[in-house]
């Protein structure tokens, strides 16, 4: 009898064993708080209407105000070009990758979904990014156009940082959307005759 109720209680013992180290425990040793990183933009253009065959800057600095994160990109789109060669320089970045020119047909990622999903790029773009990307960090891209029309020259800026686990994880957060589905900061510079 003392033998039965021996093993009843490691057989007891064991299943409770088991019960905690495969159903109870993991999840609670697992559980990670979720980090929200996010990003800020500051664009200056130094003027808001240039004559034809003169240049302006652009000055972009990018923050983390929040959490690391694995990767930070900042995205400045051309709507009004068919090309950047000859009218977009970068005059300076100090990004830890190098720029990336993205072409009208590329493949790109939309909807914030780090390229699950994908559209055909519509207009040119500069992509400057880099990773990691700690609390408090800042990176700058300058940029020296010179439009080869006249009219409204108009800029897309925007910052996404990955992991994009809520909407701080962009900027900006709400206003005009782009073909990607991804909202854009709209900058514009009046192109006239001289």
């Amino acid at each position: 009898m003392k033998k039965l109720f021996l093993y009843c209680t490691i057989a007891v013992s064991l299943v409770a064993y088991f019960s905690l180290t495969l159903f109870v425990l993991p999840p609670r040793f697992l559980e990670k708080p979720e980090l929200v990183p996010q990003p800020t933009l500051d664009v200056n253009i130094e003027k808001s209407e240039i004559n034809l065959g003169d240049s302006f800057e652009i000055k972009i600095t990018s923050n983390n105000i929040g959490d690391p994160a694995d990767i930070q990109i900042v995205s400045l789109g051309f709507p009004s070009l068919g090309k950047i060669n000859g009218i977009v320089k970068i005059t300076e970045f100090d990004f830890t990758q190098s720029p990336h020119y993205v072409l009208i047909g590329d493949e790109v990622g939309s909807e914030y979904t780090a390229g699950l999903k994908t559209v055909t790029a519509k207009h040119p773009s500069i992509e400057a990014f880099s990773r990691p990307v700690n609390t408090g960090d800042q990176y700058h891209i300058d940029l020296e156009i010179t439009p080869d029309s006249v009219g409204e020259f108009t800029i897309y800026v925007k910052t996404v940082i990955l992991p994009h686990y809520t909407d701080l994880a962009h900027y900006p957060q709400s206003g005009h959307l782009d073909y990607q589905d991804e909202y854009v900061e709209v900058y514009s510079v009046a192109v006239s005759n001289p």
